[in-house]
């Protein structure tokens, strides 16, 4: 399923894959690839409302139906039922690098999430997309196949939710709208980190793209958060999640950077800000990465948590202006990116993460010219010693 965006449809310029729409049609002198460079990235360019107002592959007499109404051509069939036993059998794929205390949690978490699928097929597409995306991890020889499905499916999601979250956000979806922004969120990331062979400018403007469109999503589930807080199920790992993002850096590992950024000359004070406050979140994703609780105490502190959760929410917690410090390339930008580098590092054994830390670095340590290079020493040191 497309959206039908011209000249291709948001979610496969954003997943860099080529689009149903525009194979159909005219095709257009310009790739995918060299689209990022000649398309301006702005990271409000997916807000909330942009994705309301998208083109859907829905008929406008069709968009209100449910999954038990949808016409045989929409029926889900014996190719996502094989996805939908991978969801539930497979050991890893929410594997998001939390503590092995956490097994239970998590399968009664998916257990939900079915649940909440049922009731808002926007998240079961959501579901089954992520389900093709792991298994294109774990077949690569199959790959191609696998991705074409997740595509087609968290399309067809987002057609989906852009209808649903017009409605009042209430108790009866507000849960369904955290889920779906969680799940999309993992999916983007895996998307955005995936690239290889590319350009220092290609992986910032798909960073950026993934990022805006979650962004936006996530805006509409933050907006629930009290009737979130209302929800038993969901209680204890919303004030955990609620507590960590708003914790005081602890650590000294951004010290340097934080001093780089102080003594620019080039950077405005707004510009300044939201360099300190994206290295401010970094510190956070240090402090807890790199914080022995995790493994002594991991049922009591972070039965509820993830040690990577920043690895995941800093692109869309990080102010948007610095999202376009990034996307320009301004080495102060681009010297906080390789720090993160370490946070994707720290989280390689995860599946959608891997080796996109040192990969990542690569770029942007190759890009910078060495007046800039030699603020790179720590990342660099712990890119090597592994």
């Amino acid at each position: 399923m497309c959206d039908e965006g011209r000249p291709a449809c948001s979610l496969c310029t954003v997943s860099d894959r080529k689009c149903s729409f525009t194979s159909g049609a005219p095709t257009d002198s310009t790739s995918t690839s060299t689209a990022f460079q000649s398309k301006s990235t702005s990271p409000g360019s997916f807000s909330s409302s942009n994705i309301a107002h998208q083109e859907t592959s829905i008929p406008p007499s069709d968009k209100g139906r449910g999954l038990h109404s949808a016409a045989p051509s929409d029926a889900l069939n014996l190719h996502h039922l094989h996805l939908l036993i991978h969801l539930t059998s497979s050991k890893d794929i929410f594997d998001f690098g939390a503590t092995h205390h956490r097994a239970t949690e998590n399968s009664a978490a998916l257990a939900l999430a079915l649940k909440k699928g049922l009731e808002a097929p926007y998240l079961l597409y959501q579901l089954l997309a992520f389900s093709a995306r792991h298994l294109a991890h774990l077949h690569p020889s199959q790959s191609q196949t696998y991705l074409e499905q997740a595509i087609t499916l968290q399309t067809q999601g987002v057609s989906l939710f852009n209808v649903a979250q017009l409605r009042q956000v209430d108790e009866s979806n507000c849960v369904c709208f955290l889920i779906y922004s969680g799940i999309l969120g993992h999916h983007l990331l895996a998307d955005a980190l995936s690239l290889r062979d590319r350009p220092l400018d290609d992986f910032l403007a798909q960073y950026a793209r993934c990022a805006s469109l979650h962004r936006g999503v996530r805006m509409i589930a933050v907006s629930s958060w009290p009737l979130l807080m209302e929800e038993s199920e969901l209680v204890g790992m919303l004030s955990w999640s609620q507590g960590f993002m708003t914790r005081e850096p602890h650590g000294q590992q951004c010290s340097l950077i934080t001093e780089m950024v102080e003594a620019s000359a080039s950077l405005d004070r707004n510009e300044k800000e939201a360099c300190h406050e994206a290295i401010k979140f970094l510190q956070v994703g240090f402090d807890s990465v790199l914080s022995a609780d995790w493994e002594e105490h991991g049922r009591e502190a972070g039965s509820k948590g993830n040690k990577h959760q920043m690895t995941y929410s800093w692109s869309v917690v990080v102010p948007p202006e610095f999202m376009v410090l990034m996307a320009d390339k301004r080495p102060e930008a681009l010297v906080v990116l390789g720090y993160f580098c370490v946070l994707l590092h720290h989280a390689r054994e995860i599946w959608q993460v891997r080796d996109a830390g040192r990969y990542v670095f690569g770029l942007v340590d190759g890009f910078l010219d060495e007046k800039w290079r030699c603020w790179l020493d720590w990342p660099r040191e712990i890119m090597t010693s592994d």
